[in-house]
């Protein structure tokens, strides 16, 4: 029965801190900061990322984070409405919907530290 418990445990978190795969914009939150990762699947720096944004999403409940990749459904709707420059990868941003649209409240070329993005986090300073 205790082993059963541990694994449910572990499954359970594992399940709480995938990032997000939202189809539109219309399908993500209002109420959360959302971090938005541009990546490519050959990108060790985007893998290493994501586990930074596990760690942060494990002790935030108003944040959300999502890996864009060419092939998601989210993609052209993301490159054609907004100013999502990617030059190189990770390219990531953190935004907040509001009344429908996306306000880019940051911009982060290449990786970043957990405490890089928690100074923004925490900040109320827009783009």
């Amino acid at each position: 029965m205790k082993k059963i418990f541990i694994l449910c445990f572990f499954i359970s978190l594992f399940t709480i801190a995938q990032a997000k795969e939202f189809n539109s914009v219309k399908d993500m939150p209002s109420d959360k900061d959302i971090f938005i990762m541009f990546s490519i699947p050959s990108c060790p720096w985007c893998e290493r990322q994501l586990k930074v944004l596990k760690k942060i999403k494990q002790n935030r409940d108003n944040f959300e984070y999502m890996k864009v990749q060419d092939d998601n459904i989210i993609y052209e709707e993301l490159i054609e409405n907004y100013p999502f420059p990617v030059e190189v990868y990770p390219t990531s941003f953190i935004v907040k919907k509001e009344d429908g649209i996306l306000n880019i409240r940051y911009e982060f070329q290449g990786y970043q530290k957990k405490s890089s993005i928690l100074k923004i986090l925490d900040s109320d300073d827009e783009f």
